[in-house]
């Protein structure tokens, strides 16, 4: 057989092509290679970036560090994970911090004004206050401006911005001029210019009004200095050298008639009380340099106004602080709603030598890390955010964003919410938004009580019907609680319950009428429906009850490890000296029975007494009608001397 035959018997043409292919396979693999080293070393394993403002150059990394890596997870959820701690507290920080006043961002509406309302800061602070505030907002400071609370840096809510001295003589020009409510000086503001010293009877009388409930007061302790007081109204350490006098009066004695929606309730001062207290703050509140460094600045000029006015919108004020006729910008910051995004708006293409299989172009540049003025910042979006967070002028001179005052951990959460950021805002109604926190009241009471209601701010600290504030008792169900003369006389004279706890009810000096108005309206329509107060007769239990219940009490139970009931017993639940005054019957059934039924959460124990056991320790409980002396918060604090 010839070979020319021999050859024409064997199918040689599939394996040229498989040859061929072969050969075509290992050049696109050897270019593929190629490329990916290539790309390795131009750009370290890190995807270009620009700027979303500027054009300046940035990197991201396509894995994120361990640390930010719940991020990926907000890509999917939107709605808070307890597997996500991080992530959770970095959005509410950007709620927080108002970030989305300036920004657009996924699933995070924009909340009201973050910052208070200014129509009226003319009437209350001095140009000088504003110019120093603007500069430097801090109201606590030490010797190296900074100060140190309960180990904790105190960093204020308010951003500092980059401002020239021209710009902040304009922008407190324009503010100083803000009053369109004008104070009449009163005779007990006239009297303050005159007066002696009552600073003294002032502080007294700021304790026993249990004013430290809401507001907090600096003082050095051990070395540190320390927040005594608590947070539902500003810090008042230095206040008497930030208010004026005028104002001072006319704000305690009518808070809503100056700001309509603030928290503050309106107390029943009388002239003495208001004069001594007023004194004690702007005598002893006060900081005698705090003013220091700021220069003189006069009377504002037409022209300082203008430009200080057209700042006020420029800088972004407008989109945190209220100033009749003046309108916050659409957009002023850029779209952050797709940070995390590889692609889109936020990549751009640089001319390469060859285009890279992934289908970016890249800088050709070996270096580890870009220059940008002052700030050498790492080639990676992490880098990138954190450094514009913090000092944003170093980033892009010409920002108007401010720097934000916060701790590495609280950055790198803020930093871990935006890498979430992964598209527009959902469409899927089926999907939750992130929920923001409201603490704002939807419960409004008719007639007489809902104006009291109104003016002493009950929903601040207190819930009814699943609205207002956590800070004391929940009051939805306070008419089957309490007895209505025991309400009276506890509206017109709050004493603790828990003698243990330095938060305590404010003295409202309120009125008998008032008081009676406000204890028939908790009585009649805040009432558990199961829990009716005239289910239950109090002549229904016999002394031989009490003293079963007294022994079950005391002795089987033990409730008084818990409770005090005279001079003796615990401080974890209220005091029971005067339970038979407070309570009904029908609550303290009901509570025995179940209390976890009325209060969800409570740490009160729920135990196995059966209905006689239930009985008998009611009819003890109401034989327990000796109210406590009462104790002012001046003698509390000072161990009951005075």
């Amino acid at each position: 057989m010839s070979a020319k035959r021999l050859l024409s018997g064997i199918p040689w043409r599939p394996y040229a092509v498989a040859v061929l292919c072969a050969f075509a396979v290992s050049l696109v693999y050897w270019q593929v290679r190629t490329d990916w080293r290539e790309w390795k070393q131009l750009t370290h394993g890190h995807i270009l970036l620009a700027n979303a403002r500027s054009g300046i150059l940035t990197w991201k990394q396509p894995i994120v560090p361990a640390q930010f890596a719940q991020a990926s997870c907000g890509a999917c959820h939107r709605e808070n994970l307890p597997e996500t701690p991080r992530l959770n507290h970095g959005r509410q920080l950007l709620v927080k911090f108002n970030c989305v006043g300036c920004h657009q961002l996924q699933d995070i509406d924009r909340p009201e004004m973050l910052g208070p309302d200014l129509t009226n800061i003319g009437t209350k602070v001095s140009r000088e206050w504003i110019y120093k505030w603007l500069r430097d907002p801090r109201t606590l400071t030490d010797g190296d401006g900074a100060v140190t609370v309960n180990g904790v840096d105190l960093e204020p809510r308010m951003p500092k911005f980059d401002l020239s001295d021209i710009e902040l003589r304009a922008l407190s020009a324009y503010l100083s001029t803000q009053h369109t409510k004008r104070l009449e000086p009163s005779r007990i503001s006239v009297a303050l210019a005159k007066s002696g010293d009552a600073a003294d009877q002032g502080k007294t009388r700021y304790d026993q009004m249990f004013c430290g409930t809401c507001h907090a007061i600096a003082v050095e302790r051990g070395g540190e200095t320390k927040l005594i007081g608590g947070d539902i109204g500003p810090e008042l350490t230095k206040v008497g050298s930030k208010v004026k006098p005028e104002w001072l009066v006319a704000w305690l004695q009518d808070p809503q008639g100056y700001l309509e929606h603030t928290r503050m309730p309106r107390y029943q001062w009388s002239d003495r009380d208001l004069y001594q207290v007023t004194q004690y703050i702007l005598g002893r509140l006060t900081d005698p340099d705090l003013l220091k460094t700021v220069p003189q600045l006069g009377a504002p000029t037409d022209a300082e106004v203008q430009l200080g006015k057209r700042l006020f919108v420029e800088k972004g004020c407008a989109e945190c602080h209220v100033i009749q006729g003046v309108k916050p910008k659409v957009e002023f910051g850029p779209n952050l709603s797709a940070l995390a995004m590889a692609a889109g708006p936020y990549t751009i293409e640089v001319n390469s030598p060859r285009k890279l299989p992934v289908g970016f172009h890249f800088v050709k540049a070996d270096v580890e890390r870009l220059d940008i003025r002052e700030l050498i910042v790492p080639r990676s979006m992490v880098a990138y955010l954190q450094a514009k967070i913090t000092n944003p002028v170093s980033v892009t001179p010409e920002t108007h964003m401010p720097a934000f005052h916060l701790t590495q951990p609280d950055l790198d959460d803020v930093t871990t919410a935006l890498l979430s950021m992964s598209g527009p805002p959902i469409s899927n109604p089926s999907q939750n938004p992130i929920i923001v926190e409201r603490h704002h009241s939807e419960f409004h009471p008719d007639g007489e009580a809902g104006q009291l209601y109104q003016r002493y701010r009950c929903y601040v600290c207190h819930t009814f019907k699943g609205y207002g504030g956590t800070l004391a008792p929940d009051l939805s169900y306070e008419g089957s609680r309490s007895r209505r003369q025991w309400l009276i006389e506890f509206l017109k004279n709050p004493q603790t319950l828990r003698p243990t706890l330095t938060v305590r009810m404010p003295v409202f000096s309120m009125s008998e009428k008032d008081a009676t108005t406000l204890a028939d309206y908790l009585s009649a329509n805040l009432r558990k429906p199961d829990v009716n107060p005239a289910s239950v007769d109090d002549a229904s239990f016999t002394p031989q009850m009490a003293d079963r219940g007294k022994h079950l009490f005391e002795d089987k139970y033990q409730c008084q490890s818990c409770h005090t009931i005279g001079s003796s017993g615990g401080y974890v639940g209220p005091s029971l000296n005067n339970v038979g005054n407070w309570m009904t019957p029908a609550w303290m059934e009901a509570w025995l029975h179940n209390p976890q039924a009325l209060v969800p959460g409570t740490i009160e124990p729920r135990h196995s007494f059966s209905d006689d056991e239930v009985r008998d320790i009611t009819a003890y409980l109401l034989t327990l009608k000796q109210a406590p002396a009462m104790k002012t918060a001046a003698s509390v604090l000072t161990g009951g001397q005075k």
